[in-house]
């Protein structure tokens, strides 16, 4: 998943729901797991009976050293949007192309986004772009978006305190490296074990680009159409119907 595909769904769960707060909206997922000493991850595919639907898995298994249990309680079993299984909770999902740079006066640092395919860490330059503010300074319940001009499509947080909460106005939270001197990598959604804190905006943006994690972090393929005649086509048909 790249942060543009990221952003789309992010804007479709605020439409769909009327909130930002999609554990509210859809169900927490699968964030009060334990930390198990030799595993912590539940299996995918528990939601296949929801097709390209929004909901909830009925039950959702989990193999604790060799026993393998199965759960059905919220918290403890996987969600799915629109057919992508955990949407947030269960593991970071990774976002490609996104750099964190900061140099030590820039609070948690200014995102990087890369303006095409060809994803680079590590680096700020080339095919990469800067958007217009930086991340907030320390770790927190997100309080407010920041807006840039050039990338109006992007939902990152400028602002986090203690006036905000798992409620509101967002519900869940950011974790930045405090003046950042360095370049770190991006992971959203929340793991297993993060409880109120997941979500579809929870951020992990001080995660170093050598970092490993016993099953913390995973990624989500994204599928990129051709663009040929037909996408050309389907693409005028939506500017024409949208009266673009």
């Amino acid at each position: 998943m790249n942060l543009a595909a990221e952003s789309a769904n992010q804007m479709l769960e605020i439409v769909e729901f009327g909130t930002m707060n999609g554990q509210n909206a859809l169900g927490d997922g699968i964030t009060y797991a334990a930390n198990n000493a030799n595993n912590c991850l539940y299996y995918t595919g528990s939601t296949v009976s929801l097709g390209n639907g929004s909901g909830q898995a009925q039950t959702t298994q989990v193999d604790v050293n060799g026993t393998v249990s199965t759960m059905g309680n919220n918290g403890y079993r996987a969600i799915s949007y629109r057919g992508m299984e955990n949407p947030w909770g269960n593991l970071w999902s990774m976002v490609g192309g996104v750099n964190i740079t900061g140099v030590g006066n820039d609070n948690g640092g200014t995102p990087y986004i890369c303006t095409n395919y060809n994803y680079t860490p590590g680096i700020n330059g080339g095919n990469y772009e800067s958007i217009s503010f930086n991340l907030p300074v320390s770790y927190g319940w997100i309080n407010a978006m920041g807006y840039d001009q050039n990338h109006d499509w992007i939902y990152m947080p400028v602002e986090c305190s203690n006036s905000a909460n798992s409620l509101a106005p967002v519900g869940d939270t950011v974790w930045t490296s405090y003046h950042l001197n360095g370049i770190t990598t991006l992971v959203v959604g929340g793991s297993f074990g993060f409880k109120e804190e997941c979500g579809p905006f929870q951020y992990g943006a001080d995660r170093t680009l050598n970092e490993t994690a016993r099953n913390n972090y995973g990624a989500k393929l994204l599928y990129i159409p051709t663009k040929n005649e037909i996408y050309t086509a389907n693409i005028a048909k939506w500017n024409e119907y949208m009266g673009g």
